[in-house]
C-alpha cells in the first residue's frame, strides 16, 4: 500500500467515526482521494472528500466537515500536522524524522522498491508487437515493444501475473501474396528472370536477402510451383528469427511467440466457429458464414468465412481470443495495436460478448504512428526504416526512452540528432546521467577520507534541500500504482526525468561530501545511495540500463 493509500484509509476511518459518534451523518461515502500537494509548504499530501461530502450535505459548510474530520483522525506517528485550507482541503505534513527514515527504507528494498501490491497475482497477458513477419521490425513496431515491456514490467512491479506474447500472423491471404513476393525477389536477386507478382510487397525483398545469405542459390532449380512454397516458408522463418534477434538486441522477450496458423491446425478456429453458431451468432447468406454483430449493437454483421470458403482475419483473431481467455485462462488480456487497428476493436468485443465472456476484460490500447525526422512509414510500400538501423546509431536505451516517453495517443516524431546528444537536452543522457553521478560521488568518497557511510545519521537530513529530494524518491511506489492502474507507462519517463532534475540541482547547491563535516557527508551519502537505487530502478522498469559512467 502507498503512503496516500494509507492515508486514504486513514481518513476513512475517521469519517467512520465521525458518523458512529453522529458528527456526521449516515450518507454514502464517496472514493476518498489523497494526493500529492503541488506545493510542498502547503503540505505533502491534500485530500478534498470534505468538498465531495458537501455535495450530499447541502446545508453544511465544507470547511466545517474537514475540522470534523480532523477531529476524528487517530494519533499517526508518521504525521506531523493535519491542517484545514481553503475550500476544505484536509491537508498532511509528514514527519521529518519520517522522511528521512525513508532513505533507510528504499536502500533496504534495493531493487524491489517502488513495488506495490495492487494486482494480487492477477493473471494477465500482455500481447504486442505482432508485427507480420514479412519484414524487419520498423522503428514503427518498436513503439509497441517499448510500450509494451514496460507496461509488462510496471504491471509485475504491482503484483500482477504477466506474460508477454508475439502473435504471429502466419497464416491467411498475406502469406500467399509474401511467398510470391519472396519467390520473386528471391530469384531477380540472383540474376534471374522472374515476372513481377500481381501484387506487391516490397518487404519480402529483406527475407529474400537473408535467405540468399544463408542458402545461395539453392532453390533456383526447384519446380516453380515447389520453390515458390519452400521459399515462402523459409522467407517466414528466417525473417521471424531476424526479428527475435532484433528485439532481443532491444532487450525485449517473450514467453511466447502464438502462430495464428495453429488455430486452424489445433481446430481451434473450427471449435470457436461451431461456439458462435450455437449461441445464434452466424448466418449464411451470399455463400458466406458472417458473425451477426448487427444483433449486438454493432452497425453491420461481419464475415467469418469469405463465399471462396478462404477463412476472414477476424474469424482467427476471435479463436484467438477464446485461446487466451477459456484455453488457457487469462483473467485479463492487454493488446498494443497500431492506430490503423482502431476500427477492429468493436466488433472484437461483441465477439467475446457473444461467447459469453465479459469484454471489459479485454484492454485494447491504440498507438499512434511514429515518425523519424518527420517521414511517416509504411512496411508494404516498402518505405521502412528498420530498428536495427535506429539502435545502430542511437542505441536500444535510447530508442526505448523516446517511445515511451509520450502517451501513446500522441503521434511521436523520432528526432534522430537529439537522441544522440550527449547534452542536458537530451532526456535519455539526462536520467542516465544521474545515475553515473551517483556512482561517481561514491567513487570520489574514499578518495575524500570517508570509506563508510553505513553508519550515517539520516535524523541529519534535516534541511529543506535534503527533504525535497527524499519526497521526490518517495513518489516512486505512487508511479507505479498509476501507471499500472493506468496502463500507462510513460509515468515513468517523466518522474525519471523530474528526479533526475531535483538530483542535478540538489548536487550543484549542496555540498554532498565534505570532508570537514564527516557525519552530515555520511548522511547524504545514505541519500544519494537512495538516489541512485530509485533511478536504478525507474530505468530498469523502462527496460534501460543505469550505467556507472558515461
Amino acid at each position: 500500500m502507498t503512503v496516500n493509500e494509507e492515508l486514504a484509509s486513514f481518513v476513512k476511518e475517521a469519517i467512520h467515526n465521525a458518523v458512529q459518534k453522529g458528527a456526521l451523518p449516515e450518507i454514502a461515502l464517496p472514493e476518498v482521494f489523497v494526493e500529492r500537494t503541488p506545493r510542498y509548504d502547503h503540505g505533502d499530501y491534500a485530500c478534498n472528500v470534505a468538498l465531495k461530502l458537501k455535495r450530499a450535505m447541502p446545508n453544511s459548510n465544507s470547511m466545517r466537515i474537514a475540522e470534523i474530520i480532523r477531529h476524528y483522525l487517530k494519533p499517526n506517528d508518521s504525521i506531523a500536522t493535519v491542517e484545514i485550507a481553503q475550500p476544505g482541503f484536509i491537508n498532511f505534513r509528514m514527519k521529518q524524522g519520517w522522511l528521512a527514515g525513508q532513505v533507510l527504507e528504499i536502500i533496504k528494498a534495493g531493487q524491489s522498491y517502488g513495488n506495490v501490491e495492487l494486482g494480487k497475482q492477477t493473471k494477465v497477458q500482455v500481447e504486442f508487437v505482432s508485427a507480420n513477419p514479412t519484414g524487419p521490425i520498423t522503428i514503427a513496431s518498436a513503439r509497441g515493444a517499448a510500450l509494451g515491456d514496460a507496461l509488462a514490467n510496471v504491471l509485475e512491479a504491482a503484483g500482477y501475473e504477466v506474460e508477454r506474447e508475439f502473435y504471429v500472423n502466419d497464416a491467411g491471404s498475406r502469406m500467399e501474396v509474401f511467398y510470391n513476393n519472396c519467390w520473386y525477389y528471391y530469384r531477380k536477386l540472383q540474376g534471374e528472370v522472374a515476372t513481377p507478382p500481381l501484387e506487391n510487397y516490397p518487404a519480402a525483398e529483406f527475407a529474400a536477402r537473408l535467405l540468399i545469405e544463408e542458402y545461395g542459390e539453392r532453390f533456383l532449380k526447384l519446380p516453380d510451383s515447389e520453390g515458390r512454397l519452400q521459399v515462402g516458408v523459409l522467407g517466414i522463418e528466417t525473417q521471424l528469427a531476424d526479428i527475435k534477434a532484433t528485439l532481443e538486441r532491444m532487450g525485449v522477450k517473450f514467453n511466447r511467440w502464438f502462430r495464428e496458423q495453429s488455430l486452424f491446425d489445433s481446430g481451434e478456429v473450427q471449435a470457436t466457429l461451431e461456439q458462435l453458431r450455437k449461441k445464434g451468432h452466424v448466418a449464411e447468406r451470399e455463400g458466406a458464414v458472417w458473425f451477426g454483430s448487427s444483433a449486438l449493437g454493432q452497425e453491420k454483421d461481419n464475415v467469418l468465412i469469405r463465399s471462396n470458403g478462404l477463412p476472414t482475419y477476424f474469424v482467427s483473431d476471435i479463436a484467438y481470443h477464446y485461446n487466451k481467455f477459456i484455453t488457457r485462462g487469462f483473467q485479463k488480456v492487454i493488446n498494443i495495436w497500431g492506430a490503423d487497428h482502431q476500427g477492429h476493436i468493436p466488433r472484437l468485443k461483441a465477439s467475446l460478448n457473444a461467447l459469453g465472456l465479459n469484454p471489459d476484460d479485454l484492454t485494447i490500447i491504440v498507438m499512434q504512428m511514429v515518425m523519424v525526422n518527420g517521414a511517416r512509414m509504411k512496411k508494404t510500400a516498402g518505405n521502412i526504416i528498420t530498428l536495427e538501423r535506429v539502435m545502430s546509431e542511437v542505441g536500444a536505451d535510447a530508442v526505448r526512452f523516446n517511445l515511451i516517453s509520450r502517451s501513446q495517443d500522441t503521434k511521436i516524431d523520432f528526432d534522430l540528432d537529439l537522441a544522440l546528444a550527449q547534452s542536458n537536452e537530451n532526456p535519455v543522457y539526462y536520467v542516465q546521467y544521474a545515475h553515473a553521478r551517483c556512482a561517481s560521488i561514491f567513487k570520489q568518497a574514499p578518495e575524500k577520507g570517508i570509506k563508510t557511510w553505513d553508519d550515517g545519521d539520516i535524523t541529519l537530513l534535516n534541511n529543506d534541500a535534503d527533504l525535497n529530494l527524499v519526497r521526490q524518491l518517495t513518489l516512486l511506489p505512487e508511479i507505479v500504482a498509476g501507471a499500472a492502474r493506468n496502463l500507462e507507462p510513460h509515468r515513468l519517463a517523466f518522474y525519471a526525468q523530474d528526479l533526475a532534475s531535483a538530483f542535478h540541482t540538489y548536487y550543484h547547491d549542496n555540498r554532498v561530501i565534505d570532508p570537514e563535516n564527516v557525519p552530515l557527508s555520511k548522511a547524504r551519502l545514505l541519500l544519494v545511495s537512495a538516489v541512485k537505487i530509485t533511478l536504478a530502478r525507474a530505468l530498469s522498469l523502462m527496460g534501460m540500463s543505469a550505467p556507472e559512467e558515461l
